[in-house]
């Protein structure tokens, strides 16, 4: 029986392929839901649609859409009020280049370490929510959205996690002092004015590193985002993307991210397109990601090993920012309480899963 992530990937196609594959569309209940897990699901009713197979999930594809049309409206706003306020920041990991549903806004303070409370503040103010303050960042619901606050997070649309700083527990995982300079203007449809986002460059690192550091996960969204964005990229542009993951010391979360990519289009496509091609030629992959992928008959969102993992924390402690953060951790860990979670989140296949699900 055909894997449900190969006959995913077969409907859906691939911005990277000159041409699509030529495969049955078929409507299912668990495709969708397949899909849904992976935040690739407004991908596949598109593909439903244009083939005129969008029949029983149509209440469904409208329920996505509206929760995409307010999620974007919430980050406009976000973006809006910040940049009214004078607050340097950046939205990431939310703004697909494809139609997404994500389960949160994730905002990036960029300022002054000093000025994160003064700034958590200025949300307050601006009729934004605190709904659950942690040593690295702050979640906030948006009042004027008008719904009710669900602890659960469920739909994700009107919830915001503003970060102090991108990171692992007490370990950043990317330098804010880089990303400041990598932050530009984006719009988004219905709205004049700009929103601010990362660039094509430091998005791409930065969902590696999440991936693996923050979740121990890749699911297809990351595949996804990497695949329309290597397709607007030519090979001078890959270099630079490849020196800036090398200068964040990100190497291994990216081969892991790249092993999992190539295999699914050599098993899902029989091919390595161009672009993908000669990403891997520099940078490399994981042998063992692609076997464990392979072992697990292609599962998406694929559970990144531990070995994966423990490399990418020893590549990044090469920066001292993450270096300071990481000797933090350890002394956090000594109170057992703090340290039975973290080997927990580390170990548990369970705790990985859940912290990932798409809600």
């Amino acid at each position: 029986m055909q894997s449900l992530t190969k006959t995913l990937l077969q409907i859906i196609g691939s911005p990277l392929l000159e041409a699509q594959p030529d495969s049955k569309v078929i409507e299912s209940k668990e495709l969708f839901d397949y899909a849904f897990k992976n935040n690739v699901e407004m991908l596949y009713v598109q593909r439903l649609e244009k083939s005129g197979k969008l029949i029983e999930l149509q209440d469904t594809c409208r329920d996505i859409r509206e929760r995409q049309q307010q999620t974007l409206k919430t980050i406009h706003r976000l973006s809006s009020v910040l940049q009214a306020g004078n607050i340097p920041h950046a939205i990431t990991k939310t703004i697909r280049p494809y139609p997404g549903t994500p389960n949160d806004v994730d905002t990036l303070y960029l300022g002054d370490l000093a000025g994160y409370e003064a700034a958590a503040q200025y949300l307050l103010e601006n009729n934004y929510k605190l709904t659950g303050p942690m040593d690295m960042q702050y979640e906030f619901f948006d009042v004027e959205s008008g719904a009710g606050f669900d602890k659960f997070k469920t739909g994700g649309r009107f919830y915001i996690d503003f970060y102090r700083e991108l990171a692992a527990d007490h370990m950043p995982y990317m330098d804010s002092d880089v990303l400041a300079n990598e932050v530009e203007d984006h719009y988004i449809k219905g709205f004049e004015e700009p929103v601010k986002i990362l660039s094509r460059r430091a998005e791409i690192v930065v969902l590696a590193l999440h991936s693996v550091l923050m979740h121990r996960t890749i699911p297809l969204e990351v595949v996804y985002t990497y695949s329309f964005m290597l397709a607007e990229m030519d090979n001078a542009e890959i270099d630079d993307l490849w020196m800036f993951a090398k200068h964040n010391h990100a190497e291994p979360s990216v081969r892991a991210v790249l092993a999992i990519i190539e295999k699914l289009y050599l098993e899902c496509f029989d091919c390595v397109p161009a672009q993908l091609a000669y990403f891997v030629s520099i940078a490399g992959t994981s042998r063992k990601e692609s076997r464990e992928l392979v072992d697990t008959g292609l599962f998406m969102p694929h559970t990144a090993l531990l070995w994966t993992f423990v490399i990418s924390v020893f590549s990044k402690i090469r920066g001292k920012r993450a270096r300071r953060g990481f000797f933090k951790e350890l002394l956090h860990m000594l109170n057992p309480v703090f340290g039975v979670e973290v080997v927990y989140h580390m170990l548990s296949k369970r705790r990985i899963k859940d912290h990932s699900e798409h809600v």
